[in-house]
């Protein structure tokens, strides 16, 4: 311990969520780390068999434990003795109402049991989902009041947990930090809001947009830019999504789909899954694992068989790509848009002049979304279904302008100097000098004339392009996140470690300042 004896984080009180899968295989080593290094430890443990884990572990001694999955397995006996209403959590968190919080618990707001791949009918009725709210909001005080956190860690900004901590945490002072995408290939930024909008890359786009300062990665930020115009750089997990399976893959997935059923034959049913919610895709009987394949078979089929508008009998048309869902970048960070065939029909009414809609699957929904889902938009008024397998650098290049939620989309559309108009409160792609923040549907025609009225191809747009992708290299990290947690892949851990330690140093330093 003398080692570390200087280290800002001696004493230091950390509350971490240990959640799922990213708890044992990356939440646990950092624990071990800040420990090491002085932290005092809680965690919140989401996933029982991560909770399990973390009771049974020698390593990491947590002075307060809460498992979430015990508190919604009963939450009115966990409020017990307690009288808190909902008009005591918009207090205390400083919100107008929790039901757009709400709704980014999919399990909850959702039913899985009614339809493949989620039905919008929801799984609990609103006194239940009432009940729940409060029982996070119960747990959440206990961390603060009984263990006080100077800082807390979460892997991502996902849900309601997370989101119900973060506000309370910035009204009481205290920083969360987790980690998100930049779009930019291979980099991570750390994230201190759930909304991805304030840490140290917007702190430093700021700085290079105000040219405060230079960036020593601008030679290669001009690179990469140059790069995506010429071959049109894909995020590595589209990758993964949009490959073809192989052969030996698709039989690997059929045993895999027996050996399930097998497994939920033996045992009638699976102790991760809080009975309350009943059916969900961690907690699957045979008969719905069964329908699950053969539906996501169908579908599939139905998409590569449906008549798509051509493609190249579009004239002046306005881009609209279709996002996955149940997903946080839209549940999350666009709730009031979240209805997808309703947001497009209200933006399809919107076109001015002769422009038309045209809007395209997710090619990572293909197979989740059904025919009926799929049909709605198709046969809305002025909207053209365009093909899922047209490369998006194809559709992006004749769109006069896109409109979008959110998403991955939004970032590859700046490389093509094209304006583009969010619905949502995505923080990170707000800072795109082609991305104009709109709410108001019913204002949005007059919007869409503003916007594509403008001039894009400037050197002040190129600049801050330039700094975009250059605050992602100076403050962002390469490490492969999404293998660590979702892979069995074992990375090492010390450098992510290292770059905790460093973000929490930091927030921990200007805690309260930004807030």
């Amino acid at each position: 311990m003398n080692e570390n004896a200087t280290s800002i984080l001696t004493d230091k009180r950390v509350l971490i969520f240990q959640q799922r899968d990213w708890g044992v295989r990356i939440g646990h080593y950092l624990a071990q780390q800040m420990q090491n290094d002085g932290c005092v430890l809680a965690a919140l443990t989401l996933k029982k068999s991560t909770h399990a884990f973390t009771l049974a572990q020698k390593q990491v001694r947590y002075e307060l434990i809460v498992n979430d999955d015990e508190v919604a397995d009963d939450p009115k006996r966990y409020l017990e003795g307690d009288n808190y209403a909902l008009t005591d959590v918009c207090r205390e968190l400083g919100v107008g109402s929790v039901w757009p919080i709400m709704v980014s618990l999919r399990h909850y707001v959702r039913t899985y049991k009614d339809k493949y791949y989620y039905s919008f009918k929801q799984n609990m009725p609103d006194e239940e989902l009432e009940i729940y709210m409060l029982a996070v909001f119960k747990y959440m005080k206990k961390f603060f009041d009984e263990f006080d956190p100077d800082i807390i860690i979460a892997p991502i900004f996902g849900d309601l947990r997370h989101i119900f901590f973060y506000h309370y945490a910035r009204r009481v002072g205290v920083p969360m930090i987790a980690v998100t995408d930049t779009k930019i290939r291979d980099y991570n930024i750390f994230t201190r809001s759930y909304l991805n909008d304030k840490g140290l890359f917007f702190d430093r786009l700021d700085e290079l947009n105000s040219r405060r300062c230079d960036s020593k990665n601008r030679t290669r930020a001009k690179k990469y830019i140059r790069d995506f115009r010429e071959k049109f750089i894909r995020p590595k997990y589209a990758e993964y999504q949009q490959r073809k399976e192989t052969y030996d893959e698709r039989m690997r997935a059929r045993v895999e789909l027996l050996r399930k059923i097998y497994t939920r034959f033996r045992h009638s049913s699976t102790e991760e899954v809080s009975p309350r919610l009943g059916i969900t895709p961690g907690n699957r009987p045979p008969h719905i694992i069964l329908r699950d394949y053969f539906t996501h078979s169908r579908n599939t089929r139905f998409m590569g068989r449906f008549p798509y508008y051509p493609f190249d009998r579009l004239k002046r048309y306005i881009y609209f790509p279709l996002q996955v869902q149940p997903e946080a970048t839209i549940d999350v960070m666009a709730p009031y848009f979240n209805n997808q065939i309703e947001t497009v029909r209200q933006v399809a009414q919107s076109m001015p002049d002769d422009y038309t809609l045209a809007v395209k699957e997710h090619p990572a929904a293909v197979g989740r979304r059904g025919p009926s889902y799929v049909e709605k938009i198709a046969r809305t008024p002025n909207v053209k279904f365009v093909d899922y397998r047209i490369p998006t650098k194809e559709v992006l290049s004749g769109a006069s302008l896109i409109i979008s939620a959110s998403g991955t989309t939004v970032v590859e559309t700046t490389f093509y100097s094209k304006p583009v108009i969010q619905l949502g409160n995505l923080g990170i792609t707000l800072k795109l000098p082609n991305v104009f923040h709109h709410t108001d549907l019913t204002t949005l025609t007059n919007k869409i004339r503003e916007v594509m009225k403008l001039d894009l191809n400037t050197p002040e747009y190129e600049f801050r392009l330039e700094n975009y992708v250059s605050a992602a290299y100076d403050t962002g990290f390469n490490f492969n996140w999404a293998a660590a947690w979702f892979t069995d892949e074992k990375p090492d851990l010390e450098p992510l470690w290292l770059l905790f330690k460093k973000e929490m140093e930091q927030a921990l330093s200007t805690a309260g300042s930004a807030l």
